[in-house]
């Protein structure tokens, strides 16, 4: 488990610290000793703003006919669930020779900070930099750069060959290397990519990478047996397609946590908030405060730093297996195995580790992404009158709103909720998420404020009786489960006090 948090978990924190780099400072030393830097021999380095290459925040590169293309997609919102989440896979993309360039993360700091340029010594030749500079980088054991801002599948050492005739020859046949204007070759642009919180180490080691090349390819233009050169292999870079490539970046990553996981946590806020849970943490300490504050990027760093995900096992992490008292927890029981937040819990920690790992190997093997949003909301629904026979099984109420004009109840659900029943109490009680299909105009309204409009609405009432959920996962609730419905009129005001109560369909 630890030996995979330093591969993936710790290569994440806060696009994470230390970029993945188990020992960077050893890692960078190396560099240093490896690489003879002409930087002395001139009197500063000169600045260089090549402002064709600035890009906006929300902007993503594909590669295709030899030119980059700016594609845009809206960005995960720190401070709410559920945001932002885009994971088509049929968006343009290059094809052909030039499908192995990757799409860079979509969210990048102002490129006018570009790397700082060392002036390039003309007594070097192009093969002296290649075996003093490039080698080095594919020799290195960590990561480069390019795992600040993906998680796995895209690596600068990708992008050398056996030997710099093979190198160059791949680079320039696939448009990375401009022959005219080296300064404009993509392989440079695609090094000084920088997310929008940059590690001050990575920003180092980006700067080694992008001065090594650059000063590799102004020598090697200028050799004529280099700029002849040919190869049989022109598709340095990734191995696995475009799909997957953007699946692993990390903003992708982030915005499956707001999807899956950030938009329950206010079922675990009165324990695990920090603006909610004094009680907790003066008995257990600040470690039960896995939650920050509008933060979902910091809370899951710490997630993955306190080891909530197991990612050898995902079924048996934490996150799952506390809230389903399959080992001790002090809230009691939460969840239910193979309830909606238990699914999209375990979805997101599968998800994760097989990107971690560099599991995917093509565009089949992704995840399907899911056709509703749904984001927790502290409105209370409690059905009354159910049969103690019933305890302790999974009870689900789907909410479909009236529509007046047509006089028809509305085909897609407004919300749902589920929860173990308490048969003794003869009851069943729950907050509601609020849910819509993806791509619908309700959707952004329930990013931005979760709630359910006053109105009349349908509630159908699953119930799990011969546990399904459990020993089939992911399996759901069909027509064979309902076991009734009722309509419900109500102001569906937020807050415990507040709650809906309906009657148990008998």
């Amino acid at each position: 488990m630890r030996q995979l948090l330093t591969l993936g978990v710790v290569a994440i924190s806060v696009v994470l610290v230390s970029c993945g780099r188990t020992d960077p400072v050893s890692e960078h030393n190396q560099r240093q000793e490896s690489v003879v830097l002409a930087d002395d021999q001139h009197a500063a380095d000169r600045a260089h703003t090549d402002n064709t290459h600035n890009h906006s925040s929300d902007a993503h590169v594909s590669h295709e006919g030899g030119k980059l293309h700016h594609g845009h997609e809206e960005a995960p919102h720190p401070h709410r669930g559920n945001a932002g989440h885009e994971t088509k896979h049929d968006e343009p993309i290059g094809h052909g020779e030039q499908r192995h360039v990757p799409h860079h993360n979509a969210h990048h700091a102002d490129q006018s900070k570009s790397p700082a340029i060392h002036p390039i010594a003309d007594d070097l030749t192009a093969l002296q930099l290649f075996k003093r500079r490039i080698t080095p980088i594919m020799q290195a054991k960590n990561p480069s750069s390019c795992s600040e801002c993906h998680l796995s599948g895209v690596d600068l050492k990708q992008y050398i060959g056996p030997d710099q005739e093979a190198t160059f020859a791949s680079l320039r046949v696939s448009g990375l290397i401009d022959m005219d204007n080296p300064d404009d070759s993509k392989i440079l642009t695609f090094i000084q990519r920088r997310p929008d919180k940059p590690s001050l180490l990575t920003d180092k080691i980006r700067e080694e990478e992008y001065a090594a090349f650059r000063a590799w390819i102004h020598a090697a233009v200028k050799d004529p047996e280099l700029a002849s050169s040919e190869t049989t292999d022109s598709r340095l870079g990734p191995t696995v397609p475009d799909a997957v490539i953007r699946h692993a970046r990390r903003d992708r990553v982030l915005a499956s946590f707001i999807d899956n996981i950030w938009s329950e946590v206010g079922r675990c806020a009165a324990c695990h908030s920090p603006d909610r849970n004094q009680k907790q943490v003066e008995e257990n300490g600040e470690q039960v405060s896995w939650i920050k504050l509008g933060d979902p990027q910091a809370t899951l760093d710490y997630m993955l730093e306190a080891e909530l995900f197991d990612l050898d096992a995902p079924q048996e992490s934490l996150l799952l297996a506390k809230p389903t008292m399959q080992v001790e927890h002090g809230g009691g029981q939460k969840l239910v195995v193979g309830d909606r937040t238990y699914k999209q819990f375990r979805r997101f920690i599968e998800d994760y580790a097989s990107v971690a790992k560099g599991t995917y190997q093509s565009t089949e093997a992704l995840p399907a992404t899911s056709d509703e949003i749904s984001q927790v909301a502290d409105i209370w629904l409690k059905l009354t009158d159910v049969p103690a026979q019933l305890d302790k099984k999974l009870l689900q109420v789907d909410l479909y709103r009236w529509n007046p004009d047509s006089k028809t109840w509305s085909p897609d659900r407004w919300a749902t909720a589920d929860r173990a029943i308490s048969g003794d109490r003869h009851l069943w009680q729950q907050h509601i998420s609020i849910t819509a299909p993806r791509e619908s105009e309700r959707a952004a309204l329930v990013r931005r404020e979760p709630k359910l409009l006053p109105g009349k609405y349908l509630a159908k009432i699953y119930v799990d009786k011969t546990d399904k959920l459990q020993t089939e996962y992911p399996t759901e609730l069909t027509d064979a489960d309902l076991v009734g419905q009722v309509e419900i009129d109500s102001r569906w005001q937020a807050g415990y006090g507040h709650m809906t109560t309906a009657k148990y369909p008998h």
